[in-house]
């Protein structure tokens, strides 16, 4: 019997009924899968260099994160200190130039508009990778250009939130030039900068929200932590995806191998609800920022939530710098009266190494100058606390534009002197100095 409820789900989604997402974004998962997945080697496939034609109809919705780092080259012409750089969303007058001449820097970074008096008036472009139109991430990144929009003849910088499918598409795009700034992980800041997955050109600004590692399982499924998840039905995450490396990390910690499980899921997360409430799944896991509405919607399946937290889970954080404790305050979610202990890692903002510092210094500053009004606006900012936005999960130097409002040297913000400022914009630094 629960071999064909298996199949009569796999088929259900299939048939496009799903929850949270478009087909567009993702591919119907497969819940008759019975058996824990084959994870194939890094060498089965060989890497395929894509040709001129292909990178230039590159389809964000088609990210392969097998894809060559593109890097540093000769034959491109969009090329600034050696990094290709050609962002999306971005005019062409504002990236192709030479950057080692302050005039031409000047000229063309500080583009004109003309206004509706018929005076001209110059302005900037800011575009933010983030993540799914329903994630965490994208509503992260429309609130920030909403306070810049708001905050607009302060330093006139247009700001456009843009989709991708996640953390991996935002570094390829960044390896491939095409990114001034995307939200990641502290663990790919510090993975980064320690060389294990370099990021070409990648360089900190600040860390953000907390994204804290919760289980979501159903109330008879006997789970009261992460020891419990033994023999239970669990989904993972697709292959290559962020979650389901954390998960085996999670796992391995305790000793549970994909073997140990009853059933083992490769399937979006997006589904995760589904799998709850038609009772398909037993737990399902994320590292999120918080209150998630896909957490809270699979709650209404006589679901509850369960921390991460425990002595095997301390040794992972004292382990990797990366991590932090995290606490979840009470009534986050519906019928949770009490806080729970977990773990995770900082939603990371990175910038582009020669994106225009001016552009970066001031994303930086009204991010920061206005948390409070965001904390109030968005509820995911609110585990933000201003000063570990300088001093947590930013492993990577700071790009130019971050490193003069933060104030990390004398010289920090010496590329100011080529710019027209629409005020007086000397460092504000992290203590608010005006």
């Amino acid at each position: 019997m629960k071999k064909i409820r298996q199949i009569v789900a796999s088929l259900y989604l299939a048939c496009g009924m799903s929850v949270g997402a478009s087909a567009q974004d993702i591919a119907p998962p497969d819940f008759a899968q019975t058996s824990a997945p084959q994870i194939p080697n890094a060498s089965d496939d060989a890497a395929k260099v894509p040709s001129p034609q292909e990178l230039q109809t590159f389809d964000v919705d088609q990210y392969n994160a097998d894809d060559v780092d593109l890097g540093r080259g000769n034959s491109n012409s969009d090329m600034i200190d050696g990094l290709v750089y050609k962002p999306d969303a971005i005019p062409l007058s504002q990236y192709r130039r030479q950057s080692q001449d302050p005039d031409s820097l000047v000229a063309l970074s500080n583009a004109p508009e003309i206004m509706g008096d018929g005076k001209y008036e110059r302005s900037y472009y800011a575009a933010i990778y983030s993540g799914s139109t329903n994630g965490v991430y994208f509503q992260v990144a429309a609130k920030i250009c909403d306070m810049m929009r708001r905050s607009y003849d302060r330093h006139r910088v247009h700001c456009v939130p843009l989709r991708s499918q996640g953390v991996g598409s935002n570094i390829q795009l960044m390896r491939e030039g095409r990114v001034q700034l995307a939200i990641v992980q502290s663990n790919n800041n510090w993975e980064a900068n320690a060389g294990i997955n370099p990021i070409l050109g990648a360089r900190s600004v600040m860390s953000l929200h907390d994204e804290m590692g919760l289980l979501v399982v159903r109330k008879d499924s006997g789970i009261e932590s992460v020891a419990d998840l033994r023999g239970k039905r669990i989904n993972i995450g697709p292959e290559g995806s962020a979650s389901r490396e954390l998960w085996l990390e999670l796992l391995g910690q305790y000793g549970i191998t994909l073997d140990d499980m009853d059933t083992v899921y490769s399937v979006a997360q997006d589904y995760n609800r589904l799998g709850i409430c038609e009772d398909y799944i037993d737990a399902f896991g994320l590292w999120i920022g918080h209150p998630a509405s896909i957490i809270d919607e699979s709650l209404a399946c006589d679901a509850k939530v369960i921390g991460m937290g425990g002595p095997l889970t301390q040794k992972l954080v004292s382990a990797n710098k990366y991590f932090f404790d995290q606490v979840l305050p009470a009534k986050t979610y519906g019928g949770q009266e009490t806080a729970i202990g977990s773990y995770g890692f900082k939603a990371s903002l990175i910038a582009y190494e020669v994106a225009d510092p001016y552009v970066v210094y001031w994303i930086t500053r009204i991010i920061h100058e206005n948390i409070e009004n965001l904390k109030e606006e968005f509820p995911t900012f609110s585990s933000v606390v201003a000063q570990d936005m300088y001093e947590k999960g930013n492993f990577l130097p700071f790009h130019k534009g971050a490193a003069c409002y933060w104030e990390t040297d004398l010289h920090a913000c010496d590329w100011q002197q080529f710019y027209n400022q629409p005020e007086n914009v000397s460092s504000a630094g992290y203590t608010y100095m005006q």
